[in-house]
């Protein structure tokens, strides 16, 4: 089985002990690929960085809504252009009026000004909703279509409606685990199978059984089968599918890494 963690934050401090081994795990667990999302222009850069170190590892790089506050949109769209062709995805951007670290008001000028200039780049937008569904629906729409992904989805049935409705995919991490979840496994029954991907959003939001502790991309199999099970599929079906869907919506550079460990595995799986 071939798994993709399409968001994780593996830049952070959390792991500049021993990220060669979190890297390690994370293939040695069957996670073929790790999309690093950066959060402001330093972790954008760290983001690239660790890509260039490890051949699995994928940059997505924009500016997420804490740091709104802070968003230079000059300064964006100059290293959007001289790091050009060096990321997979923009974002994570979008709204959170769950924590509010940032005035709503700065969150939507820095999100629409994002917007606009990543809408026509051709690359997927990773988006980061919480608790600001409405505004969220109604900016996107704006400049639909738009393909990408409402990552770490926390939404109900109506929202997932929403999300399809406007061309998007959603990825699902370890929240699915928590004995909590009952609305969020109503979404994962509901979900069509070429919609969905996996995602740790590591370091946090560890699955269940590492509730507490700094969530990594080797736990992607705990989450998939989670899902799967909640799904009424196989594991080795919703590993297909997801990854599919990342080599369909990301393409280039990734998709070739892809495509190319999936040719791998289903030649030792005939040889063996």
């Amino acid at each position: 089985m071939i798994f993709v963690d399409t968001h994780s934050h593996i830049f952070f401090k959390d792991y500049d002990n021993d990220r060669d081994e979190v890297v390690s795990r994370a293939e040695q667990a069957g996670v073929a690929a790790v999309f690093d999302v950066g959060l402001d222009e330093p972790t954008n850069k760290q983001a690239i960085a660790n890509s260039e170190k490890y051949s699995m590892v994928f940059p997505i790089v924009g500016f997420h809504p804490h740091e709104a506050a802070e968003y230079d949109h000059p300064a964006f769209e100059d290293f959007l252009e001289e790091y050009k062709g060096r990321y997979i995805g923009l974002g994570e951007f979008g709204l959170d009026y769950f924590r509010d670290i940032a005035p709503r008001k700065k969150q939507r000028d820095s999100f629409e000004k994002q917007l606009e200039l990543c809408a026509e780049s051709g690359l997927p937008l990773i988006f980061h909703c919480r608790e600001a569904e409405a505004d969220m629906a109604s900016m996107i729409r704006a400049h639909a279509p738009l393909e990408g992904v409402m990552h770490c989805f926390s939404g109900d049935i109506d929202f997932l409606k929403m999300t399809l409705d406007l061309g998007l995919h959603i990825s699902v991490g370890g929240p699915a685990t928590y004995n909590n979840s009952e609305r969020l496994h109503s979404v994962l029954r509901a979900v069509p199978s070429e919609r969905l991907l996996l995602e740790t959003d590591c370091p946090f939001l560890s699955p269940q059984r590492h509730r507490g502790k700094r969530n990594e991309p080797s736990y992607i199999p705990l989450i998939a089968a989670k899902i799967a099970e909640v799904r009424g599929e196989s594991v080795e079906n919703l590993a297909a599918c997801s990854t599919r869907n990342a080599i369909g919506l990301f393409g280039g550079a990734a998709a070739d890494f892809l495509e190319e460990k999936i040719g791998a595995s289903d030649a030792e799986t005939s040889s063996g």
